[in-house]
């Protein structure tokens, strides 16, 4: 497994950091649906992802298959901040497009301030 990831919840917000990269769409899906999971146990609908220390993640096709399989059971409710360095925020700024065209509440962001405080904005 090419990520390594942590998981924690505090005050309603599920956090979390995620390094190494995305080996394959089917790795990128089974770590999706992990964030689920942990959404649901603890009860989170806003979730702050801090990818900036991944080293590369999927391309716009590989996005648009993640977001394809994980909208198939992903609640609608959940507001979704993705950190990302600024080499990745291309392939991920399209994997976002594609989930809010589907009706997700997702943004993605270089900074973390940013997008904490954009999360902290939604209910």
């Amino acid at each position: 497994m090419a990520l390594d990831y942590w998981i924690e919840a505090h005050e309603g917000v599920l956090t979390v950091t995620t390094s190494g990269f995305d080996e394959s769409v089917d790795e990128a899906v089974a770590y999706g649906e992990k964030i689920i999971e942990a959404c649901n146990e603890f009860k989170c609908s806003r979730i702050l992802v801090d990818e900036s220390r991944m080293t590369g993640v999927l391309d716009k096709i590989g996005q648009y298959e993640l977001v394809r399989r994980l909208a198939m059971n992903a609640p609608h409710d959940l507001k979704v901040a993705m950190v990302v360095n600024q080499d990745n925020y291309q392939d991920t700024s399209f994997g976002t497009l594609v989930a809010e065209n589907r009706g997700y509440h997702i943004k993605a962001f270089t900074e973390l301030a940013d997008a904490q405080e954009w999360l902290a904005k939604q209910s």
